[in-house]
């Protein structure tokens, strides 16, 4: 199951960058900050800012799945095996589940994959972490190629060469940043979006266990978004 870091004090998602930081390399650790306001995680009662309850999201899993989703996370694991070519290898998996994922939200099959508020929070949730991260892919990958341009192998160019290449590379790394900068943007906006969805979903679940036949106050209530 996906780990949502929550704030344990108010119950909002957190991250732990700042948006101003979102398209920086990642560094991480603590402050964290809510993704409704972009304010510090709450502090705790001795003043010092809390840490975040690690909260599982609802949406269930196909049990026919279970094997491959333990083999991905072993395959992609941040401290794992790694190999170069494992970036294309994850960029392929992500090609093939984003065209799912394109048929499963579309307006008849969406009421399948989709049927509670709860199921679309955690469909928000994931669309807010992907802009996020692909907000700090697309800044990274700009810096990235502009370094390995101006790097010593390009010595072999004559200056005329030379200089287009890096004019190419300045005018490449500036689009992608511009790019990077809108996706952070979005991800800000999802981010409110996801966590008041948690709002959302959270009010259907306590009105489905007042209705007769739904989970009344003393049965089990389920988790959060």
């Amino acid at each position: 199951m996906i780990q949502l870091p929550i704030c344990p004090v108010c119950n909002e998602p957190v991250a732990d960058q700042p948006a101003a930081h979102w398209t920086n390399a990642y560094r991480g650790g603590a402050p964290w900050w809510h993704l409704a306001d972009n304010s510090p995680i709450c502090a705790t009662a001795d003043g010092q800012p809390s840490q975040p309850a690690l909260v599982a999201d609802p949406l269930p899993i196909d049990s026919q799945t279970n094997t491959w989703l333990d083999q991905m996370s072993l395959l992609f694991a941040v401290d794992g095996p790694y190999d170069p070519a494992r970036l294309g290898s994850a960029i392929t998996a992500a090609e093939h589940l984003t065209r799912w994922l394109h048929t499963a939200t579309g307006p008849f099959s969406a009421l399948l994959t989709l049927p509670t508020p709860t199921d679309v929070t955690s469909l928000i949730g994931h669309l807010h972490r992907s802009t996020r991260l692909l907000a700090r892919v697309h800044a990274q990958t700009g810096s990235h190629l502009l370094n390995q341009t101006r790097h010593a192998h390009l010595a072999s160019l004559d200056d005329s060469e030379g200089n287009d290449v890096i004019d190419a590379v300045d005018d490449i790394h500036a689009r992608l940043q511009d790019a990077a900068e809108w996706l952070a943007q979005s991800a800000q906006a999802s981010g409110v979006a996801w966590s008041r969805a948690r709002k959302v979903a959270a009010a259907s679940h306590l009105g489905a266990s007042c209705t007769p036949g739904g989970t009344d106050s003393q049965g089990a209530s389920g988790d959060d978004a």
